[in-house]
């Protein structure tokens, strides 16, 4: 049965890393770029080389910044998929929770499993109903968790892509 939490924590992990790293690889680039630039500055000083100056400034300003969304990004893929890694053990240990009452796991709900699933006694009715009750109240914690965390991780996702974006369009109208 697969849990009732998608997600595959390894490769949001590992898409972390990368971010990360290409953040780390940005700072390295915006260092060796600095240095080429001052030492332009100091030999090209005349003024045709303004608009030089002010585009190489832009530049290395988008450099840091492209280096801090890769690094704010990469560190909230990381951080939810530890999260998320924790959000499927414990949906795992819930499947397994309502396998042994008897009962199975439907999308987002939890019912009665098909055929004979007891005998015909209204009080141990009322008492599986009450456990299906007190299991689907944990299922719906969970996915809530589950939803709220995803959404926030997809918020900063959709930031980061608007103001680099934004910050593109900077770069091209100069």
């Amino acid at each position: 049965m697969r849990t009732p939490v998608p997600g595959d924590p390894g490769s949001l992990a590992a898409a972390g890393a990368v971010a990360r790293r290409a953040g780390r690889d940005l700072v390295a680039a915006r260092k060796r770029s600095a240095t080429a630039y001052t030492s332009l500055k100091a030999v090209w000083g005349t003024s045709t080389s303004v608009r030089t100056r002010k585009e190489g400034t832009r530049s290395l300003a988008a450099l840091a910044e492209g280096a801090r969304h890769a690094d704010a990004v990469g560190a909230v893929l990381q951080g939810y998929a530890v999260e998320l890694s924790e959000l499927q053990t414990r949906a795992r240990r819930l499947v397994e929770s309502v396998a042994a009452a008897g009962l199975t796991v439907e999308g987002e709900r939890i019912g009665l499993g098909w055929g004979v699933t007891g005998e015909a006694d209204a009080a141990a009715a009322r008492e599986r109903e009450g456990v299906r009750a007190a299991l689907q109240q944990e299922l719906d914690a969970l996915l809530a968790q589950h939803r709220r965390r995803r959404d926030r991780l997809l918020a900063e996702v959709a930031g980061s892509t608007h103001d680099l974006e934004r910050l593109a369009r900077e770069l091209r109208l100069g």
